[in-house]
């Protein structure tokens, strides 16, 4: 509580009564009203007591001092009883003043000393309660930054053991190699990549997203369907629908992509379904356009480099700012797993940090050349 009192009117008066035993007076500050306009404009959990004839007498301060009034959880006002001049001016500062809480003419009889009494408790301990609910709400956010603090660490931990596990990847299915490689971004959600082999088909699912939830959901619902015969578009409808329901739930909606490769071994040929939003290189043609309607043919020696869209966004944030295929070209006397490494290398060389900024795949696919297919 604070006193505004030049000439110690107010003080005298509370103490006379007894008020100063009772918990709000303790810790009472007593200042002018010079002191009180030089106080800092901030919001403060008091309530102020005021002399208005102190007020009257300093009228160049009166601005400065309406404008710290606001500031405070309410004001009192007292002056003597019979002083016109003080109750002219409360009436008129009434309709600016929406802080007046109290104005007390003295001296007061029994019945209004215990009705500011009863006021001034109250007060006191409302603001009590609010003070200790700030300082459980400082604890609470303390404890739950700890707890978002070490949920980054352990993410962060999990991200080096998966990157550790499984960085790359080779397989051949009938005379057609796949090599992918994959490492960790900074950024929330991430990708995955599976490869799902069927009847007489290979199907590479590759997906990124913005959200660990969606993640998780699609790579539930792929377990589920690599269960069964796998069907790109049954599987690419149930995914849209989980990323609708998902995103339906939140305020701001998640980038998701998930293209699914499929590639006919006895035709040789691609094409892709689903969001298509990675990129496809022949190592001798440069970028390919494929489509679900356009599947393109592969030929025997080809060589086929899938980026990701976390690989791209990482690539063109890189200092060097190559062109892709020129790259690619400039590389091609290296074996696939090389190729792979040299890739990852460009786009870390020149980082801060030990994690990309986002999550990163490139998949290859190479035709042996003495394999036997369909032509």
């Amino acid at each position: 509580m604070i006193i505004v009192d030049e000439r110690n009117f107010i003080k005298k008066a509370l103490e006379d009564q007894g008020l100063n035993l009772f918990d709000y007076y303790d810790g009472h500050q007593l200042i002018s009203v010079k002191d009180f306009t030089e106080l800092d404009l901030k919001r403060r959990a008091e309530v102020v007591l005021i002399d208005v004839v102190s007020i009257l007498a300093r009228p160049k301060l009166f601005e400065p001092f309406k404008a710290l009034l606001n500031t405070f959880y309410g004001v009192i006002f007292f002056y003597e009883e019979g002083n016109e001049g003080a109750a002219k001016w409360l009436e008129e500062q009434t309709a600016f003043l929406p802080k007046i809480i109290g104005a007390f003419s003295l001296p007061m009889t029994e019945l209004r000393w215990n009705i500011l009494s009863n006021q001034l408790q109250f007060f006191w301990t409302m603001i009590q309660e609010q003070k200790q609910l700030q300082k459980h709400m400082v604890e609470f956010s303390d404890e739950l930054n700890q707890v978002l603090l070490n949920a980054e660490s352990e993410m962060g931990r999990a991200k080096k053991i998966h990157e550790a596990l499984v960085p790359k990847r080779s397989e051949e299915i009938k005379g057609v190699q796949f090599f992918n490689k994959y490492a960790s971004g900074e950024g929330s959600g991430g990708e995955f990549y599976d490869l799902i082999q069927g009847q007489g088909k290979v199907y590479q699912v590759l997906v990124s997203s913005e959200s660990y939830l969606i993640s998780s959901s699609l790579i539930g619902l792929l377990n589920q369907h690599k269960q069964k015969n796998f069907d790109p578009q049954n599987f690419l409808q149930e995914a849209e629908a989980d990323i609708a329901t998902i995103n339906g739930s939140k305020k701001k909606v998640a980038k998701v992509g998930v293209t699914v490769l499929e590639l006919d071994l006895s035709q040789l040929t691609l094409r892709v379904w689903g969001q298509n939003n990675a990129e496809l290189y022949s190592q001798s043609k440069g970028k390919i356009e494929v489509s679900t309607d356009r599947p393109i043919p592969l030929e025997r020696g080809e060589k086929l480099i899938v980026f990701s869209s976390g690989f791209l966004f990482n690539w063109m944030e890189s200092k060097k700012k190559q062109d892709i295929y020129a790259f690619i070209k400039n590389h091609q006397g290296l074996n696939p797993h090389e190729l792979l490494t040299e890739f990852f290398f460009q786009v870390r060389q020149d980082g801060d940090s030990e994690f990309l900024k986002k999550d990163a795949t490139v998949v290859m696919m190479e035709v042996n050349r003495h394999g036997m297919h369909q032509v």
